[in-house]
């Protein structure tokens, strides 16, 4: 099936899966590449426990990714696996509804019986689902042998239209905010993000320290902005 980009809608569009029968849904961006020949077999495995709903791949970064984006993979994708619960709340605060449509696999019973993504995402649509999974029971598996390549080479402009349409989600769907705050604030996340990746592009790449510090200003002037 092919869809124009001007219709294209990050929630609606992975939706269309809800009219095909299967076992299992699995969601790809076209930037995102397998590292191997193993990638579905690893991602079904986190389903051996009935209560995960969702399991999505670590990401590597592609040769040409910066010394920033090499960080955010790291950070993000870390290389020993997680299944995430309403339990985690205390401990990864918000960080327990990250999720990942770049490769992640869903259970269709339970895609189907929740009604897919919820309509008119156009972004953070795998972060909502995930947090209405947490939040009814069931859980979210970071599945680190399941790999595929994917990164981006982002401008400035590029940063800044990214995180306004992420502080415009979490302005309508502030409910996630108010359940990750009730164990912590959220604004000490990304500080503490931000900060260690200046430690590690001190350690590693010092040349990237302005770059680094710009672009969290974009991040934040643009999320709050738009909040």
């Amino acid at each position: 099936m092919k869809i124009p980009s001007y219709e294209f809608n990050h929630a609606n569009t992975r939706n269309l899966a809800l009219h095909y029968e299967a076992d299992f849904y699995l969601f790809m961006t076209q930037d995102a590449m397998p590292c191997d020949g193993f990638l579905v077999e690893n991602l079904l495995q986190a389903f051996e426990d009935p209560d995960v709903v969702v399991a999505y791949a670590r990401q590597i970064p592609y040769e040409n990714a910066d010394a920033i984006e090499v960080f955010a993979r790291t950070t993000n994708y870390p290389p020993i696996s997680r299944v995430k619960s309403q339990s985690d709340l205390p401990v990864l605060g918000i960080k327990t509804f990250f999720c990942s449509d770049s490769c992640a696999m869903y259970k269709a019973h339970y895609f189907k019986e929740v009604g897919g993504f919820t309509k008119d995402l156009c972004t953070n649509e795998d972060m909502e689902f995930a947090a209405r999974a947490i939040m009814d029971g069931k859980k979210i598996a970071y599945v680190a042998e399941a790999k595929v390549y994917h990164s981006h080479v982002l401008t400035c402009k590029d940063i800044w239209r990214r995180y306004r349409t992420i502080g415009r989600f979490f302005k309508d769907n502030r409910w996630i905010l108010d359940e990750a705050a009730k164990y912590g604030k959220i604004e000490s996340s990304g500080i503490g993000q931000a900060c260690n990746e200046l430690r590690y592009l001190l350690k590693n790449a010092p040349s990237a320290l302005p770059r680094s510090i710009l672009c969290s200003l974009i991040k934040f002037i643009a999320f709050k902005s738009s909040f």
